[in-house]
């Protein structure tokens, strides 16, 4: 519809000379295909539409697409998630684990993780197996680097910048 207005605008232009619309209206499509029509029935049907193209008040500019802007921007987040570390974008089965504080909550966590195909069959297998033992969840945890405490990350990271550099930490 959009292409056959700006087509309509251009013939109701040239056909146009003295400010007024012509009695027929031709409209092209993209095939080439020209149909006329009477300007009374279109005024019956669009009346808004044959408003704004006589008056030509209305208008919209598109601007072309920058497709190597856009490829550039594309880059430059690609190569700011090397910056960070893999365990800030891309948690493991392992980074959830250590969250948990009870077995069920553990294998909870490993049951949506192989439904959604995140890890193996046979690594599902091994960690639950480790798990269930007696104290089974706790070694895992402090084996893999301990357990993960609620503000872990930003205990973490908060006070460095993205090259692992010391921010300034003065309180106002």
């Amino acid at each position: 519809m959009k292409n056959q207005t700006t087509r309509l605008k251009k013939f109701m232009e040239k056909d146009n000379k003295n400010g007024e619309l012509p009695k027929k209206i031709k409209v092209e499509d993209e095939e080439g295909l020209t149909v006329s029509y009477d300007k009374e029935e279109l005024d019956d049907r669009f009346p808004h539409l044959i408003k704004e193209l006589s008056e030509k008040t209305k208008s919209l500019r598109i601007n072309a697409i920058d497709n190597e802007n856009q490829q550039n921007n594309k880059e430059e987040l690609q190569d700011s998630s090397k910056l960070y570390p893999t365990e800030l974008y891309n948690p493991t089965a392992i980074d959830f684990i250590r969250r948990c504080t009870k077995k069920e909550e553990a294998t909870i966590i490993l049951d949506y993780l192989l439904k959604r195909d995140e890890i193996t069959q046979e690594d599902y297998s091994k960690t639950k197996n480790i798990i269930s033992q007696e104290g089974g969840l706790k070694r895992f945890i402090d084996e893999s680097g301990g357990l993960k405490r609620p503000g872990y990350y930003m205990r973490k990271y908060y006070k460095r910048d993205i090259k692992n550099q010391k921010i300034n930490t003065k309180k106002d």
